[in-house]
């Protein structure tokens, strides 16, 4: 299932850098958590999958996490506007390898390395 649209819009598009808002009204973060929203590990990989599937035009599915740090956790309340930036995308064949991260003004959110299996 897309997260686009449902729980996050694209607001600014550059090359490997997007800029999005999350939805704060998704019915995910009803659960994750009542009266402390914050965006869930697995809904921020696949974020990070549909922008590179955007930057690549290929269709993507997950293979390996190689890396993977939340240094601080996305809030669709508090940190509603966050930047994924694509450092550095490497076409392995029937792989792609993405690495970069995820940012709310200064402050960093998400580091990760993955790669992902063209479909």
């Amino acid at each position: 299932m897309r997260l686009e649209n449902l729980m996050y819009h694209i607001v600014g598009h550059e090359g490997t850098h997007f800029d999005i808002s999350m939805i704060a009204d998704n019915e995910i973060y009803k659960a994750h958590f009542p009266g402390n929203p914050i965006t869930p590990g697995v809904c921020i990989v696949q974020i990070i999958t549909e922008l590179l599937e955007q930057v690549t035009d290929l269709r993507l599915t997950l293979d390996t996490i190689v890396n993977l740090k939340f240094s601080d956790t996305i809030s669709p309340v508090d940190d509603p506007d966050v930047s994924v930036d694509f450092r550095s995308i490497d076409d392995l064949g029937d792989q792609v390898k993405a690495r970069g991260s995820i940012s709310s003004g200064e402050e960093l959110k998400t580091k990760f390395s993955i790669i992902w299996t063209k479909v």
